[in-house]
Parts: structure tokens; C-alpha cells; sequence
């Protein structure tokens, strides 16, 4: 496949939040772009499905993030314009899922780094607020990790972070979403509003920024897209599906919270402390950020009828 004139190698291709950076790119229509779509097993159905559903936009690559060097060693050096970064919490620490990486991609001649992260209490106080919660902290050391090798690089390459706060996704049709809403109801005051952001909008952001980095260099942004209480979730998702919100029992939901501790300390900092982004502020920059009600219409799997 012939590389085109603007290459963006997206991480994690095949997952949620790389998936909708895939999409949102290809909703652009340039025929100037070229996704380079990572995943660690490029045979896998969903890694084929995805360069077929797109013929000619797309081209697969097979590599191990912690092990960077064969992903750009595959690609003709200084070929990569931007690249999206995502880590997941899990078995590796995930700024070893991400410094390696970006250290090899300046080093191949990378340009602009969107690295997706978490909002911590607004755009300036997540700077200087890491948190107790073990994600949240990763990514806090990831941020600075990424602005002082930009800032010592003398303009080698720029970067974008962008803050996603809870997801509504974690809402779409099965168990998580009936557990979700449990841990919901046994850490919030009826009063708390919980900010949340579709994995939809999380991919039209990262897709601007890795398209038009000259715009978005040097910005850490909080992605959210709504702010509601559980009895608003309740009452407007009853409204658009004439459905309840699926709710396990409430010892289901404060169990989880106490058995897994960074769970619980997740859920801790939405009742203390809570996401503080600008919601209005962001909607007059991205008219088609979606609230509850429009993810569930038009983004998510209950707009079927599940």
C-alpha cells in the first residue's frame, strides 16, 4: 500500500477509544490520510473486519507497545505525522505502555502526540492533581512525561492531551451497566452530578487533533459531554428507550467498591472531588458533542432496541 501524504498511527485500533479515533478519521473523507492501525494480533476477526470495512484507508500493523522499536522499524522513517496514544489499566503499568512508545516515535520523526488521559478537577488543577487512584496517577506521570521531552526536544515534535471523564459507554446494554449503576447508587449523594463523555466524542477530538496539530499543540483538554444525577440518568433513559436503567442490587455495587480498591477510590473522587469540566465551553467548540440522550439515540447499542 502506498503511503499516502499524511500517516497517523492510531494505538489500540481495535479497541473502544482507538476504534472511534479510527472511525472519526475516516469520517473526514480525505483521501490524503492513512490510518495505521495497531493492534497486537493483526489476524484477529475485529483487526481484518476493521481494513475491511475501509479498503485502501487502512493498513494494519501487529506490535507490542512495551516493545516499540519493530512498530516504527516497519515504517519508512519520519513516514508517522501524529500518533494517538491510549494505555489501559491492567498487568503492565501504563506509563510503560506509553514512554517507550513515545520516546521511540520522536525518535523515528513523529510529530505530534494526542495522548488520551483522564480529567482530575479541571484543565489546570489536573496538572498538580495525580490523585490516590492508581490510573489516574499513571496517566498524571505520562502528561508531564510527555510536555518536558517536548519542551527539551526544541520544537522536534508537539502534543495534545486530551481528559476524558467517566464513559457513558459504560452504560451500552449487559452486566457492566447494571453494576455500574450499582456502584453509582452506593458511592454517590442523590445530589452528586457525574460528568461523562461518549467514547464517540473522545474519537472526533483526538481525530481534530491528530489531523490539525497546529491548532491543537500544547493543550490538555477535558472531554465531557454531560453532567447528571442518577435519578437523571434514571428518568432520561427511561425517556428515550421506555426502558429502566438496568441496576444490580446495592450490596452488589458497595461490594465491588470495597473489594476492589481503585474502583473505590475512582468513585471516592466523583463524590470529594468530581470532574470539572466546562461542559458549554466545549459544546460551543464541537456543536455535535453528544449528552445522554443523544448517545443513546444515536451512538449507543440500545438505540436498537436491545
Amino acid at each position: 500500500m502506498a503511503l499516502s501524504s499524511t500517516n497517523i498511527l492510531v494505538v489500540g485500533a481495535t479497541g473502544k477509544q482507538g476504534g472511534a479515533v479510527v472511525q472519526a478519521i475516516l469520517n473526514l473523507r480525505s483521501t490524503r490520510l492513512q490510518i495505521l492501525a495497531l493492534t497486537r494480533n493483526a489476524k484477529s476477526e475485529t483487526a481484518q473486519s476493521l481494513v475491511k470495512s475501509s479498503p485502501g484507508y487502512i493498513e494494519l500493523i501487529q506490535g507490542d507497545v512495551t516493545e516499540p522499536g519493530p512498530i516504527f522499524e516497519s515504517q519508512p522513517e519520519a513516514s508517522i505525522r501524529s500518533m494517538f496514544v491510549v494505555t489501559s489499566p491492567g498487568k503492565i503499568d501504563e506509563e510503560k505502555q506509553a514512554i517507550p512508545l513515545i520516546d521511540a516515535a520522536v525518535e523515528h520523526g513523529v510529530k505530534h502526540i494526542v495522548f488520551s488521559s483522564v480529567e482530575r478537577g479541571g484543565d489546570e488543577k489536573s496538572w498538580d492533581n495525580p490523585t490516590t487512584i492508581k490510573h489516574f496517577y499513571q496517566k498524571h506521570n505520562i502528561e508531564h512525561y510527555l510536555r518536558d521531552k517536548a519542551a527539551a526536544s526544541d520544537g522536534t515534535f508537539t502534543w495534545t492531551i486530551l481528559r476524558p471523564t467517566a464513559f457513558l459507554d459504560n452504560m451500552n446494554p449487559g452486566i457492566f451497566c447494571s453494576v455500574f449503576t450499582s456502584m453509582w447508587a452506593s458511592a454517590l449523594k442523590p445530589e452528586t452530578k457525574l460528568q461523562l463523555i461518549s467514547v464517540h466524542d473522545i474519537g472526533t477530538f483526538a481525530a481534530q487533533a491528530l489531523t490539525s496539530p497546529e491548532e491543537w499543540s500544547g493543550k490538555a483538554v477535558g472531554l465531557a459531554g454531560t453532567e447528571l444525577t442518577l435519578t437523571e440518568a434514571k428518568d432520561r433513559f427511561k425517556s428515550v428507550t421506555n426502558k429502566d436503567l438496568p441496576e444490580c442490587w446495592t450490596f452488589v455495587g458497595s461490594t465491588m467498591l470495597w473489594a476492589i480498591k481503585e474502583v473505590g477510590a475512582m468513585f471516592a473522587f466523583f463524590e470529594n472531588e468530581g470532574y470539572h469540566v466546562d461542559i458549554e465551553a466545549l459544546r460551543k467548540k464541537e456543536s455535535s458533542l453528544q449528552d445522554f440522550e443523544t448517545w443513546l439515540k444515536e451512538s449507543s447499542k440500545w438505540r436498537n432496541g436491545t
